[in-house]
């Protein structure tokens, strides 16, 4: 593809420039006339065309003013409730909208259009016109308006036409009563002339209001000047400069006007509205203060954080008694067991607390007996009176100091059962603080909040006041409209470059598109010079698609076949002689001729007798069987089956006694496996043993790959183009197959060309017959002589 496109870039650069100007040149008359054409109703238009002005005025949105209803709530700014600046976006809807726009309307009576005509102009009135129509009642028409008619005017009387339709003769002054209202129509004291004979007809033309407004909207623009400028350009383009500049200067007015508005009803309104919120709250402050004082006398309250401290403190020391408690109850349950388990001999340890000093020094004095005892035993026995003294002494010792211990145990209880209580008493007393706490900041939280706001209104009511009594514009005017002495458009300069330059270009584009549709190849030089391709011959259009040359042939289309079997013999000269020849025919698409050219080359070659098999291989399309008459099996079937033999599928041609036929045969469900088995390759060398050629009708290359995978098969390849159908742009799958060398010894052949053409240079075929043959002069028209039309 790369290829081709070098190969079609080289084509472009070798355009003669001088034919391509030849092309247009040739047209020249359709070019004067054209020009001629265009300039006239360029004048026309200029004529016939009002003159458009663009009215503009500057204005300055001040930051500091609020430009809608939420902004305007200054007083609500430290609650984040407005307070914005301006926003330049806003203003500008503001400016565009539809309610503003129909108030300045009003104002100026800018739905009444007043004009006369002069021939194709109308010339508008605007505070000058001769009359005035007024309203006292009106019923107009809300669609599309109506139209006043004045005309026959004199000093005192008129005929008067509405919508078209003659409503009679009125006098000025003098109501005039008709479906659409009451109406009067007079006189203006400095406009009406003196000589009434050079008044022409006036025309009072009524839009309703939103159609006018719509109307001026559409052609009004507003934009600030610059992304980061708070300055808008207000611009105005119309026929009427005059009317247009009072309708820009009158909307900035009402503009500002709606602000200050605005900005008085707001305040107004927010003023009353904090003037009834105080009195509310405070009254809802008075019961909130009740609340708290009642509260704390119910509840015996007087600083919740100051008794939740002390409760605190008694609970911690009455949890330290109890642990105290708890240790001495089970020292002492030791002891008793201790005492208990113990021999008569062993020491009791004395761990009582020094609180009961009574049971400790019983303890001390056991342990003295025990300690006499035992030092008795070093000079005495068991059996001595001293040492059963001891023991008895001993025993009775133990006996007093468990029942001190039983006795203190009892009290250590009772007193941990009183701390219990003690300590359950605190830890309800604590726990109810919560409740208590949360409920007090409930009120006292309404309390705060309340004394905020009945502030924050007091304050603010005072600066909305201030607010009240001062307004500011919201729009400064930079620049007032003024009415511009320069018109905007129609330019008539450009627009009589334009009528020239649509004048040439009308008939450049017919002309161009013309030879841009002609994409089809037709001729050898459209081939030639769109591709490196060797060129084969041409073949032109037969008397029928489905005639097969015969010996006796003459026709054009006989003789090319001839030439086109001779140039492919230069095609493949370098083969030998004696070897067979197999030769391919495809095409790019289906119905460029493939079949017609391989029954014919097959039939030239028959006919100089040299052997030739015709072989159908266009196994998904076979189309052989519109020239001869075969059966439905043949290579397909040879393909697809075993033991069988290729010559049961050969068929013979009665009239070409030198021409076989092998078919397509059935359609198979897998073409491109058959023609690519191993069969097919050894079926074509059986077969070039016993033909001279072999020719071979293959499929179109763009649609299936079955050519290009049986092209090793084939010594030469005829790529059938045809004119007329194929487009010069798919020239380039032919030229890429060629430069990549996927189909041996290739060559084109142009088929169905016209026959007066001939190989492009303007010979035909068929030479020596019809020679000298007298044509017809075709008349030609004057007109068409003219234009240079043939």
């Amino acid at each position: 593809m790369q290829n081709y496109q070098e190969n079609e870039q080289k084509n472009n650069e070798s355009i003669d420039l001088k034919v391509e100007l030849f092309k247009y040149l040739s047209h020249w008359r359709w070019f004067v006339l054209s020009i001629f054409v265009t300039l006239v109703l360029a004048v026309i238009y200029l004529k016939i065309t009002p003159k458009i002005f663009d009215v503009n005025t500057s204005i300055l949105i001040k930051e500091d003013n609020k430009s809608d209803i939420t902004s305007q709530l200054a007083a609500f700014s430290d609650l984040g409730i407005g307070g914005s600046k301006n926003n330049i976006e806003n203003e500008i809807q503001v400016l565009k909208s539809r309610t503003l726009s129909e108030k300045v309307i009003d104002s100026l009576k800018l739905n009444y259009h007043y004009y006369t005509e002069d021939g194709f102009q109308k010339i508008s009135y605007y505070k000058n016109s001769p009359i005035e129509v007024i309203f006292k009642t009106s019923n107009h028409s809300q669609q599309k308006g109506n139209l006043f008619e004045v005309t026959n005017i004199t000093d005192t009387t008129f005929e008067l036409s509405i919508d078209e339709e003659n409503a009679g003769t009125f006098k000025f002054n003098t109501p005039i009563k008709k479906e659409i209202g009451e109406l009067i129509i007079k006189k203006s004291s400095i406009y009406f002339p003196k000589n009434v004979e050079n008044l022409k007809n006036i025309y009072v033309k009524y839009l309703p209001t939103d159609l006018v407004s719509e109307s001026l909207r559409s052609r009004t623009t507003i934009n600030p000047t610059s992304k980061t400028s708070s300055v808008i350009n207000i611009a105005l383009k119309s026929s009427l400069p005059e009317e247009a500049a009072n309708y820009i200067n009158t909307l900035v007015n009402f503009y500002n006007l709606q602000g200050i508005e605005d900005k008085r009803f707001i305040a107004q309104h927010t003023s009353d509205f904090i003037s009834n919120r105080l009195n509310i709250i405070a009254e809802e402050l008075g019961d909130v203060e009740k609340n708290v004082e009642s509260y704390k006398n119910s509840n015996n309250l007087t600083d919740i954080q100051s008794e939740v401290s002390l409760f605190l403190t008694n609970l911690s020391t009455y949890e330290r008694s109890v642990v105290e408690n708890e240790t001495e109850i089970n020292i002492v349950n030791d002891l008793i067991n201790y005492l208990r388990r113990s021999d008569s001999d062993e020491l009791v340890p004395n761990i009582i607390s020094t609180n009961n000093s009574g049971i400790n020094s019983s303890i001390d004095e056991l342990n003295k007996l025990i300690l006499e005892k035992q030092r008795q035993l070093i000079n005495s026995t068991s059996e001595h009176p001293k040492i059963k003294e001891l023991d008895g002494l001993i025993a009775s010792s133990k006996n007093n100091i468990l029942s001190s211990l039983k006795n203190n145990l009892n009290s250590l209880r009772i007193a941990k059962n009183d701390l219990k209580r003690q300590e359950n008493q605190m830890q309800s007393k604590i726990s109810q603080v919560p409740k208590q706490e949360r409920e007090f900041r409930i009120i006292d939280r309404q309390q705060k909040v309340k004394e905020a706001l009945y502030l924050f209104l007091l304050q603010k009511r005072e600066e909305t006041n201030i607010t009240l009594a001062a307004t500011e514009l919201t729009a400064k005017v930079i620049d007032q409209a003024i009415v511009p002495t320069k018109q905007v458009a129609p330019k008539s300069s450009i627009v009589l470059l334009a009528g020239f330059i649509i004048g040439c270009l009308i008939p450049f584009i017919i002309i161009y598109i013309k030879n841009l549709l002609d994409t089809k190849v037709k001729t050898r030089l459209d081939i030639e010079g769109n591709t490196s391709i060797p060129f084969l011959g041409d073949v032109p259009t037969s008397e029928s698609s489905d005639q097969i040359i015969e010996l006796n042939s003459r026709s054009s289309s006989a003789e090319a076949i001839r030439i086109v079997r001779t140039n492919l013999d230069f095609m493949i000269s370098d083969l030998s002689k004696e070897q067979c020849k197999v030769i391919y025919s495809t095409s790019t698409f289906p119905g460029e001729g493939k079949t017609f050219i391989s029954a014919n080359i097959a039939a030239t070659f028959a006919l100089s007798e040299k052997k030739t098999l015709l072989i159908g291989m266009d196994i998904r399309n076979p189309r052989l069987d519109t020239y001869f008459d075969l059966p439905t099996k043949g290579l397909t079937n040879y393909l697809s089956t075993k033991d069988t033999k290729i010559e049961d599928y050969i068929i013979s041609i009665p009239s070409y006694p030198h021409l076989d036929v092998l078919p397509a045969g059935t359609i198979p469900p897998n073409p491109a496996e058959l023609l690519m088995s191993s069969k097919l390759e050894l079926l074509f060398k059986e077969l070039r043993t016993k033909y001279d050629y072999i020719v071979v009708d293959t499929a179109p290359v763009s649609l299936v790959t079955d050519t290009i995978l049986t092209a090793k098969y084939a010594d030469s390849i005829i790529y059938v183009v045809r004119a007329g159908k194929l487009d010069k742009k798919a020239l380039m799958i032919p030229e890429t197959l060629y430069r990549e060398k996927k189909l041996p010894r290739m060559s084109l052949l142009l088929n169905d060309t016209n026959t007066t053409k001939g190989y492009g240079y303007g010979y035909g075929y068929g030479y020596g017959y019809g020679y000298g043959v007298k044509m017809e002069k075709k008349k030609i028209p004057l007109w068409k002589k003219i234009l240079g039309i043939n």
